[in-house]
């Protein structure tokens, strides 16, 4: 006991060295070790206890022998060419240890049958032959050690069977287990170092001991040789492995610092370390050399401070300080190259040991022109492209800023609303290119007039907008406003051409007119379209009336988009009749409730909806309401019936307008025959190539087309014979003025002769008198439409007149017949 003791310790000792490396860095070779030497030290262990009587003692060698045995076979699992899966794994070891374990058990308790033991050995050196191939047949380092080592230790054991000394093959099987652990781990290793070459001659003199324990026996039976002396080469190899772990720390710290090394010199980012306290630059690599432009020994003789401009020194320390993260870039930060140049920067940097002290590593990007991109982009959202100004989104943010100011100093401030006349005959005469120069040339021009404090932006097509701070007096504004008409109104050359321009503005001043930006922007608005209306080339301030009527077009603006979501749209038919009174079918007439207005009719409101971009999803509304209906008076057995529907030219010059008509017209079954498309004579014209596309379209589906308010336009008559036109609409101002002196009489004339000399029908809107009525008839108009006839009806009315009408009809076919 006192001799095993000091072993037991020491083990135990270097169990625990062993069990603290593998809490840090496990890995399947150090637990199998771990598992080894604990068996190891279970050896021992049981040699401390000595029982009474013969089975005790067997007991105790058993469980001895067996964890001796088990240990080396732990170590030989440890092998990293094995490769281990649960289940595989407990077959190979059952494979090998059931068979050593069986021979050791049945010698240790006494079964000396030699059949049966020269049975299970030889069983177990062909399972220990069959996975050694398994796992090693590429390796001949390893194989065939394995094999001479499975040859010597079945001799060894055959003559000790065969002079009745079983026990030798116990020595024979643990001579084998230890010699092929020192074969493995060399083979595993491969190196000259002092934990490997260690370990492996203590394995090999650990698989030594047996045999020369026998030798000793046999021939030096007179001697006794103490347990620590054989105990020896298992100290060895213990600290062997501890030394090889340490090795390939070593050499995995040392691959980790190369890696470091590599990454710093050859990363594509400036790198480098300095001192905390001093600044100076310790170690920086090619990249940082490459970007700043200063040599390697240049950098280490500067610090922190040289790569920052002049007077940036509290920016410096929260750089310094604040940079700490790092999977965070702080920054940007501006630094400055050899050359003098100026780079934006983002850095990440954190503490690292270096050389024995404290120090900060920096990794920097170089984000200019990112930063540079990012700034033109922000730029190009809060400006006009063409012209260089601020546009309508930073305009808003300029305007609460001029009014806010205002208000702390009580001055007053203004909104000018400005608009080019006329500006689409430049685009249409001189081409685009043309028209793009003639507003820089506007946007310089104003843009040079104006004070620190005022802002100028581009607010549409041909608009443009100024906001005035600091004014005293309505007067101050004025003045502005006489200024923006003479300059816009000189004349310049541009592109070759001598250009004269002239502009209509408007006027709202804070707070005399409101304290709401956007309601000013709609006075200002109202007031510039009320100048333009008045002949443009002046400016007008906002009055009472401007104001009140912004106000009503904000009021009508909401109750479009109520009536658009609740559909409290109402339509309106007026009837057209034939020369001899029968009904030609019906106009449809888009009617706005108002709560405090009553009905408002579509030119108080049409005008507003174009503005709001809300006439589109207003026309599809009417097109399927008109289409509803007109399938419902059908399902009740009433005659068709045609209806003209106004479509305005936004919603007539969209591309899918064809298609959407063709599958309204699907959709509930109407003959297209029975809906009459009707377009402004200036939605045509303006439009002429486009347009026609469109008409061509819808006549090949059998639509009716006709042009209404024909004679107020600008157009050429010439252009009618191309288009597929069905009917030509008169305006009213014509028919009313027809029957007076100098009046209208030989334009009506004409308009009726072109029309039919072009197989169209002409229909006269307005006739709200019998000499009216008469001098049509003359002339031989086709259709008749006005209050003489019936005024607009709702369309519950509607059932009753188309009634009325087949009735009519069926009573003049019976007159006649």
């Amino acid at each position: 006991m006192q001799e095993t003791l000091p072993d037991i310790l020491i083990l135990g000792l270097l169990v625990l060295v062993f069990g603290s490396i593998y809490r840090k860095r496990s890995s399947d070779r150090l637990r199998y070790w771990v598992l080894g030497w604990l068996f190891v030290l279970t050896h021992f262990g049981v040699e401390l206890l000595h029982p009474a009587g013969q089975l005790g003692a067997a007991l105790v060698t058993s469980v001895s022998l067996s964890a001796l045995c088990l240990s080396g076979m732990c170590f030989l699992l440890s092998s990293s060419l094995v490769t281990r899966g649960p289940k595989q794994l407990f077959v190979w070891v059952s494979l090998i240890a059931v068979p050593i374990l069986l021979y050791t058990n049945l010698v240790v308790f006494g079964v000396t049958s030699r059949p049966l033991l020269a049975v299970d050995f030889p069983a177990g050196e062909l399972f220990a032959l069959a996975i050694g191939y398994r796992f090693y047949r590429r390796n001949p380092l390893i194989i065939w050690p394995h094999f001479g080592a499975a040859i010597a230790a079945t001799l060894w054991t055959g003559y000790g069977l065969w002079h009745n000394q079983p026990a030798i093959g116990i020595y024979a099987i643990l001579s084998q287990i230890f010699f092929m652990n020192a074969v493995i781990y060399w083979s595993d290793f491969q190196r000259l170092s002092t934990g490997v070459v260690t370990s492996v001659l203590g394995l090999l003199a650990w698989s030594a001991v047996f045999p020369c324990a026998l030798a000793v026996y046999a021939l030096l039976p007179h001697i006794h040789v103490y347990s620590e002396l054989w105990n020896i080469p298992k100290y060895f190899v213990e600290f062997g492995m501890i030394l090889t772990l340490l090795e390939d720390e070593l050499v995995a710290t040392g691959r980790q610092s190369e890696g470091y090394r590599l990454l710093f010199e050859s990363n594509p980012h400036p790198m480098w370390i300095f001192d905390p306290d001093t600044l100076r630059f310790l170690k920086v690599n090619e990249a940082a050399v490459q970007q700043y432009g200063y040599g390697e020994a240049e950098f280490l003789k500067m610090t922190i401070r040289d790569l920052r401009p002049t007077g940036d020194a509290l920016d410096l320390r929260w750089e310094i300080n604040t940079a700490g993260s790092p999977e965070q870039f702080s920054g940007p930060w501006t630094h400055v190259c050899s050359d003098g140049s100026l780079i934006q920067v983002e850095i990440a940097a954190h503490t690292i040991p270096f050389q024995g002290r404290q120090a900060r590593f920096v990794m920097a990007q170089d984000i200019t022109e990112r930063q540079e991109l990012h700034q033109q982009l922000v730029h190009h959202a809060h400006h006009d492209m063409l012209t260089g100004l601020p546009n309508r989104v930073l305009l808003r943010d300029r305007m609460a800023q001029t009014m806010a100011a205002a208000m702390r100093h009580g001055s007053k401030a203004a909104i000018v609303c400005i608009d080019l006349d006329r500006f689409k005959q430049i685009n249409d005469t001189y081409g685009h290119a043309v028209g793009d120069s003639c507003l820089r040339h506007v946007a310089e021009q104003l843009k040079g007039r104006l004070r620190s404090v005022d802002t100028i932006a581009r607010s549409g097509g041909e608009e443009f907008l100024i906001l005035l701070g600091d004014l005293r007096t309505q007067r101050d504004a004025e003045k502005v406003g006489q200024d923006i008409v003479a300059v816009v109104s000189r004349a310049f050359a541009t592109d070759g051409y001598q250009i004269e321009l002239s502009a209509s503005v408007g006027i709202a001043l804070f707070p005399d007119h409101g304290t709401d930006s956007s309601e000013l922007w709609k006075s200002a608005d109202a007031a510039m379209y009320r100048a333009k209306r008045s002949g443009g080339n002046q400016f007008l301030l906002v009055s009472n009336e401007i104001s009140s009527a912004a106000t009503e077009a904000s009021e009508i603006e909401a109750l479009l988009r109520r009536a658009l979501k609740d559909g409290a749209f109402e339509i309106y038919y007026q009837p057209q009749f034939t020369r001899h009174g029968e009904l030609a079918g019906l106009e449809a007439l888009l009617r706005l409730p108002h709560p405090r207005l009553g009905l408002l009719a579509p030119d108080r409101f049409i005008p507003i909806a174009e503005e709001s971009g809300l006439i589109v999803p207003i026309g599809s509304w009417v097109l399927q309401e008109v289409c509803r209906q007109s399938a419902s008076w059908k399902a009740k057995g009433l005659p068709p019936v045609r209806i003209a529907v106004n479509v305005s030219p936004l919603q007539f010059m969209r591309t899918d307008f064809s298609s959407n008509m063709q599958d309204l017209l699907n959709g509930y079954s109407i003959d297209p025959r029975f809906i009459e498309l009707e377009m402004t004579e200036t939605t045509v014209m303006r439009n002429l190539e486009d347009a026609a596309r469109q008409m061509q379209t819808l006549s090949k589906m059998g639509v009716l087309l006709s042009v209404d308010d024909f004679g107020t336009g600008y157009s050429s008559l010439r252009h009618l014979h191309q288009l597929p036109i069905n009917r030509l609409k008169i305006d009213r101002s014509f028919i009313e003025r027809m029957c007076v002196p100098s009046g209208t009489w030989s334009i009506v004339q004409g308009v009726i002769s072109l029309a039919h000399s072009l197989e169209m029908q002409v229909v006269a809107e307005g006739v709200e008198t019998v000499e009216q009525q008469e001098a049509l008839r003359s002339l031989e108009c086709d259709i008749y439409q006005g209050y003489l006839y019936a005024r607009p009806q709702r369309a519950a009315s509607i059932p009753e007149l188309l009634v009325s009408d087949l009735a009519a009809s069926r009573n003049l076919c019976g007159n006649a017949s």
